[in-house]
């Protein structure tokens, strides 16, 4: 951990408690979905499969109503901790920089992974609302959103990985915002990301939006990306000041 970053948080110890905030939301985001999405909504592993019949969908919705309910309420409350999540690496890159620039643009990718993420959990509470009424094929259209909302946007959370690199390598040598080895784990991140655009064009196999590759790559690098990231934001929220 560069000193800049240690000492500037330090002197602040209003910033200093808000980014260690910040980073303990995301490892709350992190719990609750493991809670609500892993647990008990059936997103992961996925319940419905993208090539299942919409009656099948139904069946599996069906035997597990009030679990997925319980989940969604769970995953919700896990996504709308991403806007804080991404509000501290906003401060901290701001903290570092001259003139506000790429704390800006990591706000409007914060702002906008956030929007996504809780859309997410909106499209899976929709599926489990009524589907003694909901004809079939609408219940798998509400899983198809809902993965291809958190897997097919991939520009998004990788655009906001590369803005969270991009101040690290720009900086000048003792002033990044985070260590440099943080800025190629978010660029790995992106490259673990990219796989979820696969979706468009399989509905088997491991490039589905159940797939191995589709899916779980992309969903595990995402939390563990969140993992690293917050672990960052809490150590430089907690070093002393030098």
């Amino acid at each position: 951990m560069n000193e800049t970053a240690l000492a500037s948080a330090g002197s602040d110890e209003l910033f200093r408690k808000t980014l260690a905030f910040c980073g303990y939301t995301g490892y709350a985001a992190i719990i609750l979905f493991i809670i609500g999405g892993v647990w008990l909504g059936g997103m992961l592993p996925a319940l419905p499969h993208a090539n299942d019949l919409p009656s099948e969908v139904v069946g599996k919705v069906s035997e597990n109503l009030f679990e997925i309910r319980i989940g969604s309420i769970f995953m919700i409350a896990s996504f709308a901790l991403f806007g804080t999540f991404g509000a501290g690496m906003a401060m901290q890159t701001r903290r570092c920089e001259t003139n506000p620039g790429f704390s800006y643009i990591q706000v409007v990718f914060a702002s906008a992974g956030t929007t996504i993420a809780l859309l997410v959990a909106f499209a899976w509470a929709l599926m489990v609302f009524r589907p003694e009424i909901y004809h079939p094929s609408i219940l798998l259209m509400w899983a198809d959103f809902a993965y291809f909302l958190a897997l097919f946007s991939v520009p998004l959370f990788g655009g906001w990985c590369v803005t969270i690199a991009l101040p690290i390598f720009l900086a000048e040598e003792g002033k990044e915002p985070f260590p440099r080895w943080a800025a190629y784990v978010n660029l790995w991140a992106v490259l673990l990301f990219a796989p979820g655009q696969m979706v468009m064009f399989f509905k088997d196999g491991p490039f589905s939006w159940h797939g191995v590759v589709a899916m779980w790559i992309p969903f595990v690098a995402f939390f563990v990306w969140i993992a690293v990231m917050s672990f960052l934001m809490v150590k430089i929220a907690n070093a002393e000041d030098n």
